[in-house]
């Protein structure tokens, strides 16, 4: 590195010579391959660069080697990457081949990557990739091409626009994957006899965490320009700062940078890869300390700002002190912040339009309650020591990728990623209470040689939540992998001791097994929709002491009783019940269904977007003063054999503990479903909720409500302190029984909204209805039965308090509706 920003040799593909090398190659200016050509390290072609390949070429990529964490563009793997055009021309008599030059399994090299590029590919085949064609953004027209032998044939990512002919996709795990809206044009394609699935249509990551709202800095004047120079002392900026080349700090010097200073860089490509290279070299100290109201800003200064338009602030050799970033924002560099062997804590700061938000490695690092949003790679870090805590990785194409490092990984929020939320290489790790939702693939571990992944929610991945591969001593315990569009949980060469979690809703497996070693006990399987356990190794698997979400055990696994090559899962002796799981996060965060006995601490939140659904049969006990916040969608559904029950964990008394509030939520939906032991069990507020068969036992109260719309009905309001209390209510109460409270139904404004009908109000102790002091509206409740007593001497209203609302009861039924069927039995 010199002069802070990172040297990137320029070597060109020889047109003409066989089996020539290219290293780290950038294509500058349009080129030939032909005969045989060996890519060893990953090579780009840029925008406005044409690679063109000849008829019968050989090209053979060698695998990236474990080491390799840091790539310069994409992937991990060894990959050709197309930001400008590619043209393969091969013909049927001499086809193009590319190929790993090892075994050529699936997975060797990354493929080819078309990056927002033009491709046109005649006559090809391509094996031994991850993904022989991955398009992001792309535009490809492929004829006469076979891809086999590899993890997947092609990708589809974004608005690429994909027309193929006469083409074979077969042999590969995946066929074709789609994460697009936009369908690809596929004419008379052959797409089949992939091990796995031949097309995997997934949805698109959708975020569904919060983001943290910053201020971004408004345009001031100009305070001081920078070209090519060193910063000696400290020095303090303050105002706007423009970078025109290369800055260093030498070791014994300071950089202080204030509040609200924007710090701009103009863009300087000398060797037309695409990445800027004006930045900041720090080898002495940075101090970089923002606040919320005022961030400091590091951003590209051209008009048409883009990824890549600066290099990075980059730190060397920094560890004499703590280089401190708080509350800063860094947009549209090849590389945020980038370090070496330094010591650094990033706080409250966001990193955008990156191609890498951080990078950094042999370096002590904390990253605590920052955002990484629409970034390439949001972080990558290799052999240090790492706090990342409480911070929020949403709609990035990578999120974490961190390698041999001794990792402590909690309550992040990854979402929204198009490759892995989080991939972790060799090193250790202690992963605890984070939420990976709605990524592509939730986590990867591999060649862990110590990891503890805990009390973490894993969930709407399209493919898998959670990937290991040759692992060992792993423990997996109190996690939620949940409605995931592959596996819950893969393992391959896995050793792990898993426990304690739930594996519910998965599309195709609650956890797919290669290859494992250790024991899977105590976990609940529920409603995974192929199978709970699927075993391909022939070595017999024991899960005993697991719940199978009331179903025969032998019928939701997949052993040798199906297959003679597997081994047997040895399911017996079985949980009668399901054991007792405690919500790990914070939030309900996506679309999840919750099953068995779950324990709730604290306030989780479902958001506006989420849904939370909850399977007949399951049991969901709060803890003291705890309870549930809807602002998205919450399905209470179970059945009269299997009613859902949200009860008390520990007394089993009134107010154990808080309540369901429902604020400006979705439509929900309450049925069949028993709520006891509350401060209130149900709140709602300005929300649609329908409310069937409710059991509201033994609550200070069953439910209350503020506007609506709310329908209640075949429901049953007994032994609570007020069955139902509305406040400027539109509601209609229909066909319930209110009996043994203190107040039936109490209405403490505005009752006019009401629609009272058909309900059994009796044998409450102090009234039936009380109208409320505030209430000034007469309250429409004719037709209802009042039990023996006439209606009058069981209602509060205007007729006793001269100036409230009276209650209209008559019509009134003399004898009680028929309601055997009302509430839960």
């Amino acid at each position: 590195m010199q002069s802070g920003f990172v040297l990137r040799r320029l070597i060109s593909l020889w047109l003409i010579l066989p089996l020539c090398s290219a290293e780290a190659a950038v294509l500058t200016k349009d080129t030939i391959w032909q005969q045989e050509q060996l890519v060893s390290e990953d090579t780009l072609i840029p925008p406005g660069i044409t690679l063109t390949v000849r008829p019968g070429t050989q090209v053979k990529i060698s695998p990236a080697e474990s080491t390799k964490t840091d790539p310069e563009f994409i992937s991990p793997l060894t990959e050709i990457i197309v930001r400008g055009k590619i043209n393969i021309e091969g013909t049927p008599t001499a086809p193009v081949r590319f190929t790993s030059t090892e075994t050529g399994k699936g997975g060797e090299w990354a493929g080819i990557l078309i990056d927002g590029g033009d491709a046109n590919v005649s006559n090809c085949d391509i094996s031994g990739a991850d993904s022989a064609l991955y398009l992001l953004d792309a535009r490809v027209e492929a004829t006469n091409i076979t891809l086999s032998g590899n993890r997947y044939g092609a990708t589809i990512i974004g608005n690429s626009k994909t027309a193929i002919k006469n083409s074979k996709i077969s042999g590969n795990d995946y066929g074709l994957a789609t994460l697009t809206a936009s369908t690809p044009l596929l004419t008379d394609t052959v797409i089949k006899d992939n091990r796995k699935k031949d097309v995997f249509q997934e949805e698109p990551p959708k975020v569904l965490l919060s983001a943290k709202a910053e201020q971004t800095p408004t345009q001031i004047p100009l305070a001081r320009s920078y070209r090519d120079e060193a910063l000696v002392g400290d020095t303090v900026w303050r105002g706007r700062i423009r970078v025109d080349g290369n800055l260093r700090v030498p070791e014994g010097s300071r950089l202080l940078i204030t509040p609200g200073t924007v710090v701009e860089f103009s863009r300087k490509d000398t060797n037309g890869d695409g990445l800027g290279e004006n930045g900041i070299l720090i080898q002495g100290a940075l101090i970089a300390k923002g606040t919320k109201e005022a961030p400091i800003l590091f951003h590209s200064a051209e008009n048409n700002r883009r990824m890549g338009d600066w290099d990075a602030i980059n730190l060397m050799n920094s560890d004499k002190t703590e280089n401190l970033i708080e509350n800063c924002i860094f947009e549209d560099a090849y590389r945020g912040l980038h370090f070496h062997f330094s010591t650094v804590k990033v706080i409250g700061s966001r990193f955008s339009n990156n191609l890498r938000g951080i990078q950094f490695q042999e370096s002590a690092v904390e990253i605590l309650n920052s955002d990484f949003t629409f970034n390439k790679s949001a972080v990558q870090g290799r052999d240090s020591q790492i706090r990342f805590d409480g911070n929020r990785i949403n709609s990035n194409h990578q999120g974490g990728n961190f390698f041999r490092n001794h990792l402590t990984f909690t309550s992040n929020q990854i979402a929204g990623t198009l490759k892995e939320g989080v991939r972790i290489r060799e090193g250790s790790a202690a992963i605890e209470r984070n939420i990976l939702t709605g990524n592509r693939q939730g986590l990867l571990l591999s060649d862990i040689y110590y990891a503890s992944v805990a009390c973490n929610l894993i969930a709407n991945s399209s493919e898998t939540g959670l990937a290991m591969k040759n692992v060992d001593n792993v423990g997996l315990q109190g996690n939620y992998f949940g409605n995931n569009g592959a596996n819950g949980l893969s393992l391959q060469e896995a050793k792990a001791e898993i426990s304690g979690n739930l594996f519910l809703h998965n599309a195709e497996r609650g956890i797919g097994i290669t290859s494992f070693g250790g024991s899977i006990a105590g976990n609940s399987f529920a409603g995974n929709r192929l199978y709970a356990i699927d075993l391909e190794s022939p070595e017999d698997l024991d899960a005993s002491n697991n719940w199978w979400g009331g179903d025969i055990p032998a019928a939701v696994v997949f052993d040798k009783k199906s297959d003679s090559t597997r081994g047997r899962v040895l399911t017996e002796p079985a949980l009668p019940k399901a054991p007792q799981f405690t919500w790990p996060v914070a939030e309900f965060a996506g679309q999840l269904t919750l099953a068995g006995d779950i324990i709730i601490k604290g306030q989780p939140l479902i958001r506006q977007g989420n849904t939370l659904a909850v399977d007949p049969g399951t049991t969901v006990r709060f803890t003291d003063g705890s309870g549930l916040l809807v602002n998205g969608r919450l399905n209470s559904n179970g059945t009269p054999a299997k009613p859902v029950i949200f009860t008390a964990y520990g007394d089993k008394k009134a107010g154990a503990w808080d309540e369901i509030v429902f604020e400006q939520a979705l439509d929900s939906t309450i049925s069949n479903t028993v709520i006891e032991y509350a401060t209130w069990g149900i709140h709602g507020h300005f929300t649609n909720l329908v409310i069937d068969h409710l059991l509201a036992r033994n609550n200070s109260g069953g439910m209350r409500f503020r506007s609506g719309p709310v329908l209640i009905k075949n429901s049953v309001f007994r032994n609570n302190g007020i069955g139902i209390r509305s406040y400027i209510g539109n509601g209609v109460i229909e066909s319930n029984i209110i009996t043994n409270n203190e107040i039936g139904l109490f209405v403490r404004e505005r009752g006019g909204g009401l629609t009272v009908r058909r309900n059994n109000f009796f044998a409450n102790s102090e009234y039936s209805i009380r109208s409320g002091d505030f209430n000034t509206e007469d309250i429409p409740a004719s037709g209802n039965w009042w039990g023996e007593q006439p209606p009058q001497e069981t209602i509060f209203d205007g007729r006793q308090e001269e100036g409230i609302g009276k209650v209209l009861f008559e019509p009134f039924l003399s004898a009680p509706v028929n309601l055997d069927s009302a509430g839960v039995k």
